[in-house]
């Protein structure tokens, strides 16, 4: 099934057609396998401001950055972070000259939405860690973050001026150097007497799990707690970058339920459809995090361009999805081991819920 998200295209022309022309248009992509809605939203800008500049960006340009070039009706491409890309482009364009602020340096600008249900926030860009199914080292190389009490302040922020109770933090590396960045700004949080329910969609690490965050984490409102174990096989965590193993899982499930959390809501990622990766092994990691009483999730694995793990798994491609971004979807599992049948998929999902 291939659904489209977002507005209407006749509701979004009638939108746009109500702003006057803009100086220049920046069209930013995430994943790549949404290529094709890219190349729809250029194609539908264009009609619509003709005669603006448009400046595309983000990973998909940056992890393929020729099909991106192909596929793409774009005046400019720019193929890195955009505070350092950017500006030489709007230089050319309007004789700009000066700096841009990064993400570490802005928030962003959710009094835009009419309406919003959740909060989003992100933290910090980055991750040190070298996982051999991401390409997060490669976008960016080390972990920069905003000012605690920037963070704090945003928190505040989205609380008390947008109203809003629930707040997702998107950060690939939220508690690392716990002591420096999420210790500080929970205990702002506590101090400001804010009510609000923080989630973590994106998973967390394990091993900076001590007694002292979960007890923060607790006291400052975290609700949805996801952890990234990826595997419960030792020999395949070796394999992936030997970010965090079992006994690290264990470990931080028992400073969470001292802190009075319940194991049965601690959710934990797995990763499914891992070149070479058999279905009784995915089981065996299903098994392994509920012997523990948390509750396992399945991700399934997209291969990314660039990745150190993206040779390996073209030898497993089940679609060509070097050429096509299109399949690399993680919805069609494209380089599941042949055990990972249909039926084999959802009696695994069926045993993370039962």
């Amino acid at each position: 099934r291939y659904k489209r998200y977002g507005l209407p295209p006749q509701n979004a022309e009638q939108i746009l057609r109500s702003l006057p022309p803009p100086d220049a248009i920046l069209l930013g992509t995430t994943m790549t396998y949404w290529s094709r809605a890219y190349s729809e939203s250029a194609k539908f800008l264009r009609g619509i401001f003709p005669e603006t500049p448009l400046i595309v960006g983000g990973l998909y340009v940056r992890l393929c950055p020729e099909h991106a070039r192909k596929n793409l009706d774009a005046d400019f491409f720019c193929g890195g972070d955009y505070e350092q890309n950017l500006p030489s482009i709007l230089q050319e364009l309007f004789g700009f000259s000066g700096k841009l602020p990064g993400p570490e340096e802005t928030r962003l600008a959710l009094e835009l939405y009419p309406r919003l249900d959740y909060g989003v926030l992100l933290t910090g860009r980055g991750c040190p860690f070298r996982c051999r199914y991401c390409a997060s080292w490669k976008l960016h190389p080390s972990l920069k973050r905003k000012p605690v009490e920037m963070v704090v302040d945003e928190i505040i922020w989205q609380a008390e001026h947008l109203g809003l109770k629930n707040i997702a933090f998107y950060d690939d590396a939220l508690i690392l150097g716990p002591e420096k960045h999420i210790m500080p700004v929970l205990e702002g949080v506590i101090r400001a007497g804010i009510d609000v329910r923080f989630h973590t969609p994106n998973g967390i690490h394990l091993k900076p799990m001590s007694r002292e965050l979960a007890v923060l984490m607790k006291r400052a409102g975290f609700a949805t707690i996801r952890f990234g174990l990826e595997t419960a096989d030792q020999g395949r965590q070796k394999n992936l970058g030997f970010k965090a193993e079992i006994d690290d899982l264990e470990q931080a499930l028992a400073f969470l339920e001292k802190a009075g959390y319940q194991r049965g809501g601690i959710g934990v990622y797995l990763l499914a459809g891992l070149p070479g990766q058999r279905a009784s092994e995915i089981e065996k990691d299903i098994l392994a995090v509920k012997k523990l009483g948390a509750r396992p999730y399945l991700s399934e694995y997209s291969p990314i361009p660039g990745s150190d793990l993206w040779e390996e798994s073209l030898q497993s491609a089940r679609y060509p999805f070097a050429d096509e971004p299109l399949l690399q979807n993680c919805s069609l599992l494209p380089c599941a081991h042949e055990s990972l049948t249909a039926g084999a998929w959802t009696r695994l999902k069926n045993l993370c819920h039962s």
